[in-house]
């Protein structure tokens, strides 16, 4: 039986890893082909698969793009900064507002190349977005967080306060 190499384009941050020797290439190759199946972010889909630790991940990712890791548990957050972009827009890029200052809104990201993701957001809060790097396993933690923290105040409302309302 024989077996066809497929010749897998690699991101800039997989040829880190596996220039840093965290990742072997067929790994790499592995990885990058799941996560386009999956339709998810290299970054989500290798810490998933539990393929390599997320802080090491966070590392390789700033060494790479010159942008520094942020640690989130230094980090009181706002839910009104949160509640600046819809549930929907953080969980289908895997990003979340941070703070804001100004008209600079910083958004939390495990991968700093998904430009789209600060793109969108832009667009959809009106403000200048940058990009704070963070863990992939603490951020998905904190989005699950503050999600359910805006469920919350949404049900805290209840239906006897609207019956008030009259």
């Amino acid at each position: 039986m024989a077996t066809t190499n497929v010749k897998v384009n690699l991101s800039g941050l997989a040829r880190k890893l596996i220039r840093d020797g965290l990742l072997t290439e067929e790994n790499a190759a592995k990885a990058t082909v799941g996560a386009l199946k999956d339709k998810r972010p290299f970054v989500s889909y290798v810490v998933e698969k539990q393929m390599i630790a997320p802080l090491a991940l966070a590392m390789a990712a700033s060494q790479e793009f010159g942008v520094p890791v942020f640690d989130l548990n230094a980090l009181d957050l706002d839910d009104s900064v949160t509640k600046l972009v819809e549930e929907k827009l953080v969980r289908a890029h895997h990003a979340l507002p941070l703070f804001k200052r100004g008209n600079r809104l910083f958004v939390a990201v495990s991968d700093p190349t998904n430009l789209v993701a600060l793109d969108e957001i832009r667009f959809h809060v009106s403000a200048h977005t940058e990009a704070v790097l963070v863990e992939e396993d603490k951020l998905t933690r904190l989005i699950e967080k503050a999600m359910d923290a805006h469920d919350t105040s949404m049900s805290d409302l209840g239906d006897s306060s609207l019956d008030d309302l009259d």
